[in-house]
């Protein structure tokens, strides 16, 4: 199916019963969510689309803008029939919650979205980030982003850079340059997000509550008019691969309520 610019959005459909699409964050792709997905099959089918850019879906001929994201989350909604849930992780999340405004769902899911108060995202950091990708240094770039962007261990980086997963984020890294940017330039107040009026799921990891993307869902809890924010106990912000099963468990108390 296509996006209203006319670029081409994948996604992999898995299950059956009420419709759900996942959309993944950063530096990632539809399988992110695969894990949460085939744990929710027998009830759900869960539409797990791949970003613009991204393995099954196309780059698009206009210019990168969050708001062609927002678009696109819309096209898998529609293509997803009536009544669709929308669950969002990370970036994704940010998407899901610009789509929501767009395309009002039945329940909406979002784990930590980065917004504006996340801190690990300052200029210097997006910067050095920035200069890597141009350099045609995306291993240097993946170390400045995850420990700055996402707190991540030099040991957990290392350990990372030693698996299969690495090639992919490396083929992935210059499109964080965008959504950093994207993000930077989103509104500073989060009011407008009051007018998602859906029951909301706001997921956030136990670990690190002093990690600066803690602080976007302290705001988020003010202004979302209802919403259920509930703790992944002992994850951080990759319980989808890490922790599918507690993911998943929430996803569907909260959507079956």
């Amino acid at each position: 199916m296509h996006s209203a610019d006319g670029t081409r959005i994948g996604f992999r459909r898995v299950g059956s019963g009420p419709p759900l699409v996942m959309v993944h964050g950063s530096i990632a792709t539809h399988t992110d969510w695969m894990g949460v997905a085939r744990l929710l099959a027998k009830r759900y089918t869960c539409y797990a689309m791949d970003r613009r850019g991204r393995a099954h879906s196309g780059v698009g001929t206009s210019p990168y803008s969050i708001e062609r994201e927002y678009e696109d989350v819309c096209a898998v909604l529609e293509a997803a029939g009536p009544g669709a849930f929308l669950a969002g992780h990370s970036f994704g999340a940010t998407c899901a919650m610009g789509a929501a405004l767009l395309h009002p769902v039945p329940r909406l899911v979002i784990y930590e979205p980065p917004l504006h108060t996340v801190g690990h995202s300052a200029p210097e950091h997006r910067m050095a980030y920035a200069r890597a990708i141009a350099d045609g240094d995306p291993d240097t770039a993946l170390e400045i982003g995850l420990s700055n962007f996402t707190s991540w261990s030099a040991a957990a980086i290392a350990a990372m850079r030693a698996t299969k997963a690495w090639p992919r984020l490396r083929s992935l890294a210059a499109s964080w340059v965008l959504e950093l940017e994207a993000v930077d330039a989103l509104p500073r107040s989060f009011e407008h997000y009051g007018a998602i009026a859906c029951p909301t799921l706001l997921l956030r990891g136990g670990l690190n509550l002093d990690h600066p993307l803690q602080d976007a869902w302290r705001a988020l809890a003010q202004v979302l008019p209802n919403v259920r924010v509930e703790m992944l106990t002992g994850q951080g912000h990759w319980a989808l691969r890490e922790a599918p099963e507690m993911v998943a468990r929430l996803i569907a108390d909260f959507l079956a309520a």
